[in-house]
Order: structure tokens, then C-alpha cells, then sequence
């Protein structure tokens, strides 16, 4: 019954503190380089219109709106998870060559709009609302409509 009262204790413990997640608006200039070397090389054009920490006790990740509409969402270390075009094409130099070779090749005419890197890979979501899987390397591996 103790060893229960400590485990409800400590539950209660973690939710709270979960919920004392911190958002904050910050600047460009204070994302981690990786994601800015991203966002210059992606979105030379482009100007973010808001960048967003968002802490917790577990990580912290930073959300980036681009002026163009694009939204894109990067880990602690600036990598980034994912990436949505909102209606339109990313631009191809966001995936991997191999990945944006296989869609050229295959999906002639249809642009990426959004793509989250995954722990095994990748998720591609083409403008048809197609969305394909790939590995690490690059492999296709299927389909999903």
C-alpha cells in the first residue's frame, strides 16, 4: 500500500512538472546552427514570421513558421523532424537526392509538401496526397493512398 501511495505520488509529480512546459517566441539567431544552415539553404528567400522554443522536462524543440507559409519543426541539436509546405512543393534539396530522384522518376510532375524524418526513415507526402515510406538509405519501401 506504501509502495503504491509513492508510485501515485511520483506520477502526480511528473504530469505537473510536464505541464510547466515552456513556450517562448525567440529569434532566428538563437536556433541551434544546424537549423539555421536549413533554413538558409531551403529558404534563401524567405524570412521566418515567428520561431517558437518549446521546452519541457524531456526535450526542446523549435517551430519556425517561413513567410512563404511553410512550417517546419527541428529537435534540440537543430535537426530537422518535420517539414510542411501547407499546399505547396518543398523545395527538393529538403530530402535526400536519392528520395527526391525516386519521386522525379516516379511520381513525374507531383512536388513534396510535407516530410517528417522518422526514427527508421522518412514519410513523404506528395500534393495527390500520396504518401510514400523510405529507409535511412533512401530506399523506397511502400505506398501508402
Amino acid at each position: 500500500m506504501e509502495t503504491l501511495l509513492r508510485l501515485s505520488t511520483l506520477l502526480i509529480i511528473l504530469i505537473s512538472c510536464s505541464a510547466f512546459g515552456q513556450e517562448r517566441k525567440i529569434t532566428l539567431n538563437d536556433l541551434p546552427p544546424a537549423a539555421k544552415t536549413f533554413i538558409s539553404k531551403n529558404f534563401p528567400n524567405q524570412a521566418p514570421s515567428y520561431v517558437i522554443e518549446d521546452k519541457d522536462i524531456t526535450e526542446t524543440e523549435y517551430e519556425v513558421l517561413m513567410t512563404g507559409g511553410t512550417e517546419i519543426e527541428f529537435d534540440a541539436k537543430g535537426n530537422c523532424k518535420e517539414i510542411d509546405g501547407n499546399g505547396y512543393a518543398l523545395p527538393d534539396s529538403v530530402l535526400p537526392k536519392v528520395i527526391t530522384q525516386y519521386i522525379h522518376k516516379n511520381y513525374k510532375g507531383q512536388g513534396v509538401e510535407k516530410a517528417e524524418k522518422k526514427r527508421w526513415g522518412y514519410k513523404v507526402e506528395l500534393l495527390n496526397d500520396l504518401e510514400l515510406e523510405f529507409d535511412n538509405n533512401g530506399k523506397f519501401l511502400r505506398l501508402d493512398d
